[in-house]
């Protein structure tokens, strides 16, 4: 009888890790506006938006960091920015275009291949100036230790010197 218990626990874990590593990334779902798609109620995603002085807020939503601002057109800094992302592991573009300044991506976790998706938005400040808007969230738990807040560090370290001082 354990043996069978045991089997049965295999075989739905197994199941498990096969349906999490093929599950589908539908685009009309994951591809949001990191302005003003929903916080979730778990503390499992990270958005970071543009805070400029004199303006109201750009998003009703909470805001965990404020932006950068960049000395240059959103064009040159969605393109950079993607071209960065694209190297990342276990990374690929769902939805959008850095030619739009919306994109969505998808990085799953190393072992269990858990997908965290994350939009991204440029925007045009003027006077060759651009900001960025980004949400980034976890698809399944309800913690995730910080990954989300590190990636979005991380991947934003990579235009660090169009940031205006």
């Amino acid at each position: 009888m354990i043996f069978w218990i045991a089997v049965g626990v295999v075989v739905i874990g197994v199941g498990g890790v096969y349906m999490i590593r093929n599950v589908s990334h539908d685009p009309a779902v994951w591809h949001v506006d990191p302005l003003t798609a929903p916080t979730p109620d778990t503390p499992n995603s990270y958005r970071m938006v543009p805070v400029i002085e004199g303006y109201e807020p750009v998003t009703q939503e909470r805001i965990d960091r404020e932006s950068p601002i960049y000395d240059a057109n959103p064009a040159l800094i969605s393109q950079a920015f993607d071209e960065f992302v694209l190297r990342q592991p276990r990374t690929e573009r769902i939805a959008g275009t850095p030619e739009t300044g919306w994109m969505t991506y998808v990085q799953q976790s190393e072992v269990m291949r858990f997908p965290d998706y994350i939009s991204v938005l440029f925007l045009d400040l003027g006077n060759g100036q651009s900001t960025v808007a980004i949400f980034s969230r976890s698809r399944y738990g309800h913690s995730d230790l910080g990954v989300n807040a590190n990636r979005v560090e991380r991947w934003l370290s990579s235009l660090s010197s169009f940031e205006v001082e």
